[in-house]
């Protein structure tokens, strides 16, 4: 018999937390099988700032300025987190700006990101 998509268990979610970006606003999906080992996925509603469009002589400090004021006019309204996305092959010192700023990349190797249109 199939078994039906449902909410993960504590003890599901707590499985893959470690390798997940868990949130307050996220909810844990599973679909079980017969094998014990849960197909899950981590849906999340989420504030994204994506894509970013930086002018060609838009320099570091620009940059970051950039996601600084943005940051901090969310913050202003209560939003806790923001989400996006640069190019794995960004300069170091762009990365180190992001960092400084407190951001903290989701994922530790380069990913293809879809969109699916419902």
């Amino acid at each position: 018999m199939i078994e039906f998509f449902r909410r993960a268990t504590e003890t599901e979610v707590e499985a893959i937390k470690d390798k997940s970006d868990l949130t307050p606003t996220s909810a844990v999906w599973t679909w079980p099988n017969e094998k014990g080992e849960p197909d899950t996925g981590v849906l999340r509603n989420c504030t994204e700032l994506d894509p970013v469009h930086f002018g060609a002589t838009s320099g570091n400090t620009r940059k970051a300025m950039f996601f600084w004021g943005i940051a901090n006019m969310l913050k202003a309204t209560g939003i806790t987190e923001i989400y996006f996305n640069i190019d794995a092959d960004s300069p170091e010192e762009y990365k180190n700006i992001l960092t400084r700023l407190g951001a903290v990349p989701t994922t530790d190797k380069p990913q293809i990101r879809y969109k699916l249109v419902l």
